[in-house]
């Protein structure tokens, strides 16, 4: 009878240690952590990471910033769904989260410039995961998100890149760039998505920004869209303008 050797056997006796390592599948996990600064509320969000080749394998990470607490935002938001979906498809890890004050997260609700701070803190848990490779990982923020992902990625150096989902500007000419002091400085690659038909955003005032800014970023009009990406063609358009953009500049090449 001729004999067989199992797999795992094979792999034992035969092949290096690195050829047996085993896919690890993905994961999404409910997590908490602590805001940056004082007197920092604890946050609830939510932790996914895709399948990886073998446990050493290392991948960018995403963290995405959902539209105004004061209005019914939370990390459940379409767009920010959308937005995570598409850069797990990529290979990027996510992180969505409430703001303070949001859900179960601790703390005050408000659309102030402190939620900023609560960026910076799911980027110190997203950089100490395992899984994360702190050395790649980018923002992204949808509206109200938008404005504390780049106020964020201000305070932060080491942001490689950002998205920034239908930035509020208002629609009248001109706009008041001194009202939008924190993208001053920002060197890195950024993103501008927003919908010709939005009544919050403007095209015009983004570019307008990018211009008085010396801003190294690209401008996407989505044509016969609101602000609210309700039409499941145009959300999917623009996730996958966003994931397209973090994923060249986190992951590398497509």
């Amino acid at each position: 009878m001729r004999a067989t050797i199992g797999l795992t056997a094979l792999c034992m006796l035969a092949l290096p240690i690195a050829a047996c390592a085993q896919p690890v599948p993905p994961t999404q996990d409910p997590v908490t952590f602590l805001a940056a600064g004082e007197d920092a509320p604890l946050l609830q969000g939510e932790l996914s990471v895709p399948q990886r080749p073998n446990a050493d394998a290392l991948v960018p990470g995403v963290v995405i910033c959902h539209p105004n607490p004061l209005m019914g935002g939370s990390m459940y938001n379409n767009v920010t769904l959308a937005i995570r979906d598409r850069c797990l498809g990529l290979g990027m890890a996510t992180l969505i989260f409430n703001f303070r004050g949001v859900g179960r997260s601790q703390g005050e609700m408000t659309d102030g410039a402190v939620c900023a701070d609560d960026v910076l803190g799911a980027l110190a848990f997203l950089r100490a995961q395992p899984a994360v490779d702190g050395d790649r990982c980018g923002l992204a923020g949808y509206s109200y998100g938008s404005q504390m992902a780049l106020a964020a990625m201000h305070r932060d150096p080491t942001v490689l890149a950002c998205a920034a989902i239908s930035l509020p500007t208002g629609l009248e000419q001109p706009v008041t760039v001194e009202d939008f002091a924190y993208l001053d400085g920002i060197e890195r690659p950024l993103l501008f998505v927003t919908g010709t038909d939005d009544r919050y955003s403007s095209v015009p005032n983004i570019l307008a920004l990018v211009d008085h800014y010396h801003l190294h970023a690209r401008v996407i009009p989505v044509e016969g869209i609101d602000h609210f990406y309700g039409e499941p063609d145009k959300l999917a358009l623009m996730a996958t303008q966003v994931g397209q953009f973090l994923a060249m500049k986190l992951v590398g090449e497509l």
